[in-house]
């Protein structure tokens, strides 16, 4: 069984690794894209 200590630093590290991937800046910010079976949204 894991413990929670392991399990937290797993958490971690999938965090930082999609925070490196999802980085918005003023010039690029980010886009986010909702789908519907009607409709798309960006924002």
């Amino acid at each position: 069984m894991i413990n929670k200590t392991s399990r937290n630093k797993l958490r971690q590290k999938r965090h930082f690794r999609i925070r490196h991937k999802v980085k918005g800046t003023a010039s690029r910010p980010r886009l986010n894209v909702f789908r519907s079976n009607k409709h798309i949204h960006a924002q």
